[in-house]
């Protein structure tokens, strides 16, 4: 938290006493007059870069996953371990250069940091006398991902009439016979779905339903003042291509981030389709009872769970993870944190890692600018 300095008065001298009361008081009028400043929140720490485990944890505090106490993060770990534990223990998790474990060396590191949890609040020195710190060799690209909240209409109307398809029934087949189904340009411009009853809502915009497909899941906010969870139910196995790089291609953009991309869309509602529709790939969903859901079946957790390229860090593993995040006042902030590999993503390769930030505004704004470097190490028992 912000602290404000605390008021130092000098000595005065008895002549100088009065004279000091006087502008004393004028300064405390001055400043009555004036609206008091709104602390901030401090950064942990100087900006994050790629640093040494012992200076990580210096400046590790649970604080910055918007937890109160490292004891928050059990259920978390509880999710893992039981993933983990499905798993033949003396089985490869994952083997490539620089890193060789198994599923029971990851179930021991797990168990090992839920034992550990109640202490490290006050001994946050035990992350590095109990496990071995594998550093992720040239670092990580990290990105974001959130819970998108999108406007919707249990049926079709003016106002609402973008489809929100469930999987189609001969999705398994065709690609299992063909590898491919219809192209977004062929789903939409056709409308070969429509009228079939895969309709699970209609969406007040298109844009919305556009990024709630790369998120994977999200809310639908409906006009009736009711809410449903959807999640990924499937795709169409067509490469995706970012709405950004269309339109960085076609000169319409500086930056590329979402934010800038929303901006243009609502300045350009009939070019929206065009853009949309260069983007092979189509996501369908399904109606479901909790928010995001991870690789492993499991709800994801703000800022602990971490989408990863299996092959290369595999699920269960437990991950320190640094990077300098966007901010909305200060620009950039680092985070350091304890994460989870614990879901997966199609554009998540090698050395990507897609942060959870979970579903308010600042996720939001985090997850549409986050495209930065920064350090890894995959933490194993020792």
């Amino acid at each position: 938290m912000h602290r404000l300095a605390p008021y130092r008065s000098a000595y005065s001298p008895p002549r100088l006493r009065r004279l000091g009361v006087l502008l004393l008081l004028g300064l405390l009028l001055t400043a009555c007059a004036k609206k008091a400043p709104t602390p901030e929140v401090e950064p942990l720490g100087p900006p994050v870069a790629m640093e040494s485990p012992d200076f990580f944890v210096t400046y590790l505090a649970p604080r910055n996953q918007d937890l109160t106490s490292w004891k928050d993060m059990a259920p978390t770990v509880r999710k893992s371990l039981n993933y983990v534990n499905t798993r033949p223990q003396g089985n490869v998790a994952v083997q490539r250069p620089g890193l060789d474990v198994t599923w029971g060396d990851l179930k021991r590191t797990l168990t090992r940091l839920q034992a550990l949890l109640p202490r490290l609040d006050a001994e946050p020195g035990l992350l590095l006398e109990n496990f071995r710190w594998v550093e992720v060799a040239g670092g990580i690209n990290y990105s974001g991902y959130y819970e998108p909240a999108v406007r919707a209409s249990r049926t079709r109307k003016p106002g609402y009439t973008q489809a929100i398809y469930a999987r189609p029934p001969e999705l398994s087949k065709v690609l299992a016979q063909k590898g491919r189904y219809y192209d977004r340009r062929t789903i939409e411009e056709k409308q070969i779905l429509a009228g079939r009853g895969l309709e699970l809502a209609w969406a007040a915009d298109p844009v919305d339903v556009f990024f709630l497909e790369i998120q994977g899941s999200g809310r639908l906010i409906f006009d009736d003042g009711t809410q449903a969870y959807v999640n990924y139910a499937g795709q169409n196995k067509h490469k995706y291509k970012s709405s950004g790089r269309i339109m960085r291609e076609k000169g319409l953009l500086r930056r590329g981030d979402i934010y800038e991309q929303r901006e243009w869309f609502r300045n350009n509602p009939d070019r929206v389709r065009e853009i949309l529709n260069e983007n092979p790939s189509y996501v369908f969903f399904r109606f479901g009872t909790r928010g995001p859901t991870g690789a492993m079946g499991y709800q994801v957790d703000d800022w602990l769970s971490l989408a990863t390229d299996r092959g290369f860090i595999p699920l269960g593993a437990v991950v320190a993870y640094g990077v300098n995040a966007p901010d909305e006042k200060r620009g950039r902030v680092p985070l350091r944190g304890i994460g989870f590999a614990q879901d997966v993503g199609g554009a998540i390769k090698r050395n990507r890692i897609d942060i959870f930030c979970g579903g308010d505004e600042r996720a939001n704004y985090v997850a549409s600018h986050l495209d930065a470097k920064g350090p890894a190490w995959v933490l194993l028992a020792k």
